[in-house]
């Protein structure tokens, strides 16, 4: 194998931060004198900081800090004893199975009451992700294309800023082999930990519209047990934004195996939708999308003209439904603009999902119609709060419905509400943690990029959890192409890389950059901050060294995540 690329940190040239280089370098305008050598910086506290309170052990943590927030374990009571009615999952019912298709309908009037079971915390009411679709068929039917299951790895750092940590507590019905329909926070859910009662070995895994699923290959698992696990998911994906680079949707870089793809006759459809919105592939990404979003939620609750045979025409032309039909049709739309989207739903509630270049898969909520909902298992749980406010466009139809906690909401307190609905300026981010956190001005991140996240990540120490092949997906190559040769602590460190399959280079994929001391395999690997590779599938990119680290030699290591179509990777040793 190739020995991974080294620097030196402060082996020769060494200085205690960037501002003393660039003072030094303005005060000397002769000969340069000699570098100047210092003592270690003492350890930087920020960089010791860790949401979670409490050792994780081979289990949970205790609990762990988001925002102002303390969020308690739940506890790990006999299923026995589980509150009445609670849904057990594997079993057929309320809130316990998912869909393998959703056929739309024509029942475009006001909803009854909704009803949403509570399994998060922090709750992400209502966008719990329980069935999600990204293939339609001609007659509309939407499903997933790739049904094959992906297992995943347990485990990973705590303590990544860029992302939003969760508890889950459910119920499930075991016999061996039998994979589970798991709810989700995120596409990019990671399982940091997990304990069950009784004791039994798990497995999770998803397929490739990123459903989750979790299932025992031991011959004892027989009936109901009781699952809280600990996970995360990238703070980007619940704070949606545009990609900061300009583009048109024709211009847009979209990976091939995310490239949308419509049936013909669905296609044409769309196609006229798009003419009459006055929205082309040729528009700023922007305009373009916003004009969508503005119009799918303006839908209202009514009844359709007498059909003429074609759901989507129908309420794409009326305006008419609720949160399924506005979602269903918004998901066509947009994927025959070229922006990959799909469906998702739970038992009260369905929204789409749209990827962006650099920001991957975001969460849109289009609204819904009905007033009323009732929720259970929310009990003394704190409501999720993005680290970022939607942007986009907010018509009346859209603000007074119960998405945005409108109308009669029963099983939430009065103070819930009022916490979910403060300001980011009064009060902080789920995201936040650490000195700060618990007051307003805490400096929580929106990017969804800044740190390693997304995707099912590896890191190169191969003490931790690494993830498992997928023969069906293919496996990157991750090439260190240049790099600085010495770094400051404080200071920036240059690496160039390119990411390929074969010849085939990998546009707009993340790579997430470490470092490691020289020598030891990857063994107490430092994150650095994530790349995205271009359209030559390479990047170029500038990462600061933390000011804690100790003045040695290191290595450098690139890692892939895994996701739907491709196996996690790391750079050669």
């Amino acid at each position: 194998m190739r020995k991974a690329p080294s620097f030196g940190l402060g082996a020769v040239t060494v200085v205690a931060s960037i501002g003393m280089i660039a003072g030094l370098a303005v005060a000397q305008k002769g000969k340069p004198k000699p570098p100047v050598l210092h003592e270690d910086l003492p350890v930087d506290p920020s960089s010791q900081q860790t949401p979670t309170i409490g050792s994780a052990g081979s289990g949970n943590p205790a609990a762990f800090q988001a925002g102002k927030k303390v969020v308690p374990k739940p506890p790990l009571d006999d299923p026995e004893q589980a509150p009445k009615g609670e849904p057990v999952l594997g079993t057929k019912g309320f809130a316990a199975d998912r869909q393998t298709q959703m056929t739309p309908d024509t029942n475009t009037g006001k909803e009854d009451t909704l009803h949403y079971v509570s399994v998060f915390n922090p709750d992400v009411l209502p966008f719990k992700r329980m069935s999600a679709f990204e293939a339609v068929a001609d007659n509309y039917n939407l499903h997933v294309r790739r049904t094959a299951t992906t297992e995943l790895p347990v485990g990973g750092p705590v303590n990544d800023r860029a992302r939003d940590r969760f508890y889950g507590s459910v119920l499930i019905q075991l016999s061996k082999g039998k994979s589970v329909a798991l709810p989700s926070v995120a596409p990019d859910m990671r399982i940091l930990s997990y304990e069950v009662n009784p004791r039994v070995p798990l497995v999770f895994e998803k397929d490739g519209a990123d459903n989750f699923f979790v299932r025992s290959d031991e011959s004892s698992a027989s009936g109901t047990y009781r699952l809280v696990f600990f996970a995360d998911a990238d703070s980007g994906y619940f704070a949606p934004n545009l990609p900061a680079k300009a583009y048109t949707p024709r211009t847009m870089p979209v990976p091939p195996e995310l490239k949308p793809s419509l049936p013909a006759k669905v296609m044409a459809q769309a196609r006229i939708t798009l003419r009459n919105l006055r929205v082309n592939e040729d528009m700023p990404l922007g305009e373009a999308f916003n004009a969508l979003v503005a119009y799918f939620r303006a839908f209202e609750a009514k009844t359709l003209p007498v059909s003429k045979g074609d759901v989507y025409r129908e309420l794409c032309d009326s305006q008419a439904g609720v949160c399924r039909h506005r979602a269903f049709a918004f998901m066509i739309t947009a994927n025959a603009l070229g922006i990959p989207t799909r469906f998702v739903e739970n038992e009260a509630h369905a929204f789409v999902e749209v990827w962006f270049p650099e920001r991957r898969w975001q969460r849109i909520d289009l609204g819904g119609a009905a007033l009323r909902m009732e929720v259970t298992g929310a009990d003394d749980k704190t409501l999720h709060r993005p680290s970022g406010e939607d942007p986009f466009a907010k018509p009346p139809e859209y603000k007074q419905n119960y998405t945005q906690l409108e109308g009669e909401i029963n099983g939430l307190t009065q103070q819930q509400k009022d916490d979910k609905r403060a300001p980011l300026d009064q009060a902080p981010a789920s995201s936040q943690f650490g000195p700060g956190a618990g007051s307003a001005g805490g400096t929580g991140s929106n990017a969804g990029g800044t740190g390693p996240s997304g995707g099912t990540n590896i890191t190169p120490d191969p003490r931790l959890p690494q993830a498992p092949k997928d023969p069906h997906k293919d496996d990157p190559r991750l090439d260190i192409l240049d790099w600085s040769a010495s770094a400051y602590r404080g200071a920036s460190l240059r690496v160039a890389a390119y990411i390929h399959v074969g010849t085939r280079p990998l546009v707009n994929h993340p790579i997430d950059v470490y470092i490691a001391p020289a020598g030891k395999k990857g063994e107490n690997s430092i994150p650095l901050g994530r790349a995205v590779t271009g359209p030559d599938g390479k990047f170029n990119q500038e990462f600061t060294v933390p000011s804690s680290v100790g003045l040695a030699a290191y290595d450098i290591f690139l890692s892939s995540p895994e996701d739907a179509y491709f196996n996690a990777a790391l750079s050669e040793e």
